[in-house]
This record gives structure tokens, sequence and C-alpha cells, in this order.
């Protein structure tokens, strides 16, 4: 009968995020296709810089007023 899985020596060469950092790669924005990195660089909408700002701005005050 064979061993227990614990029971064997564990192989301390093998990783557990070796096949995890492989999938990163191979479906991150750098391993896919040229037009995908495109998509990524554009910009996401309209960004008016007034609009940021107040949208800022009332985020720290409701954090200021709760604290």
């Amino acid at each position: 009968m064979a061993k227990h899985i614990l029971d064997r020596p564990r192989q301390s060469m093998t990783s557990r995020v070796a096949p995890y950092a492989a999938v990163l790669r191979r479906n991150g924005p750098e391993g896919s296709s040229r037009a995908a990195q495109v998509l990524l660089r554009r910009s996401k909408g309209p960004m008016n810089a007034a609009l940021r700002n107040k949208a800022f701005l009332r985020i720290e005050r409701d954090a200021l007023a709760s604290s």
C-alpha cells in the first residue's frame, strides 16, 4: 500500500505559484494581442478635471465629517 500524501517528503523545488504566474503572463495585457494592448492604453473616458476634483473633495469632506 502506498504512503499517504502527507507522509511523503515535499518537493521543495516545485512552486505552487508557478502555474498561477503562467496564467497571469498568458492572459495579462503583455501577453495579449496587439489590439488588446492598444485598447488597454486608451483613455477610459472623458476626463473633466473640474468634475474629478469636485468628486475627490466631496469624498474627503465626507471622510473628515465622519471622523
